[in-house]
């Protein structure tokens, strides 16, 4: 009787662990899948795929099923691959993270799908496939075609105005590099140019020469005969003495550039005798010939120079 008992008592062992056996073999594997946002990505962009795979402990996954990163088509480039394993109760976990960088830059919004593949996997008493299919993944363009109509957008929009550098340390400077060159500039200018003009302008010939030649032709005998003073006054200056008619010889010995003018001086002093000395009346002739007289020893004088 007790063997009977063993026997059956033994063959319910047997039989459960045949159907738990059963079980384990049919366990499938686990999948969750984590897609990315499915819209609103441009050229550029990195989008990630997350697969977490619970395997039972009967497979083992082919490392060489996994994908590697490369160009995948016109529109994705898989550029990482990370690949974590757990161990559990059941068997491992495989957790997958692929990043996809989108190459495609379409002209309008477009839906573009990340690639599917296939894992494989080694285990008893078969092996297993599993595929991971296509994603959605909505592409837009970088700028609309057609621009947007509202104020302040167009197919070209102004140039910003260039940012205004600070200058006045360098305008400060310069003003004062000026301000320290002018004191020479200036009197440089007075020795060699203000300085000779003005003594010219005092010269005596040259105050005579200016006051005959505003002097009109029509003008009262008083002014002319006045104008003839101011020329006895331009010799005297000249010679630095009274030049008196007995005098000329020796003014032309001291001042040899109007030897010249000898003649002229001669009849100059006859006509001041007549004009002073004898009432002789002042004509239209004299006040031409005094005016040329005195343009002529200006000119003199202003060969000196």
């Amino acid at each position: 009787m007790t063997t009977r008992w063993q026997g059956l008592l033994l063959g319910l062992a047997w039989g459960v662990a045949a159907v738990s056996a059963a079980a384990t073999e049919l366990e499938p594997i686990g999948v969750q899948i984590i897609e990315p946002r499915a819209f609103g990505h441009m050229v550029g962009d990195v989008v990630t795929r997350r697969i977490v795979l619970d395997v039972p402990g009967r497979l083992k996954l082919v490392d060489g099923s996994l994908p590697t990163p490369g160009r995948v088509g016109q529109s994705f480039e898989l550029r990482r691959v990370r690949h974590e394993r757990d161990r559990t109760i059941a068997g491992v976990r495989h957790v997958l993270q692929l990043d996809y960088q989108v190459f495609r830059a379409p002209g309008e919004p477009r839906v573009l799908d990340l690639p599917s593949f296939v894992l494989r996997f080694e285990g008893q008493p078969r092996g297993e496939e599993l595929r991971v299919d296509y994603a959605p993944v909505g592409v837009v363009p970088l700028a609309p075609v057609e621009p947007v109509l509202r104020a302040g957008f167009g197919t070209l929009r102004p140039d910003r105005p260039p940012s205004l550098a600070d200058t006045s340390p360098e305008r400060l400077r310069l003003m004062l590099y000026a301000a320290l060159a002018l004191g020479p500039l200036a009197y440089l200018a007075y020795v060699h140019v203000g300085w000779p003009w003005w003594r010219r302008r005092q010269r005596p010939f040259a105050i005579a020469q200016r006051q005959l030649a505003d002097l009109p032709l029509d003008a009262p005998a008083e002014r002319w005969l006045g104008a003839w003073r101011t020329l006895h006054a331009a010799l005297d200056a000249s010679a630095g003495r009274v030049v008196q008619a007995d005098g000329i010889e020796r003014f032309v010995v001291e001042r040899p550039r109007f030897a010249a003018l000898s003649s002229d001086l001669g009849r100059f002093f006859d006509r001041s005798q007549a004009l002073f000395f004898r009432n002789s009346a002042l004509v239209e002739a004299d006040r031409r010939w005094l005016r040329d007289f005195c343009r002529r020893c200006f000119d003199v004088e202003r060969g000196a120079a």
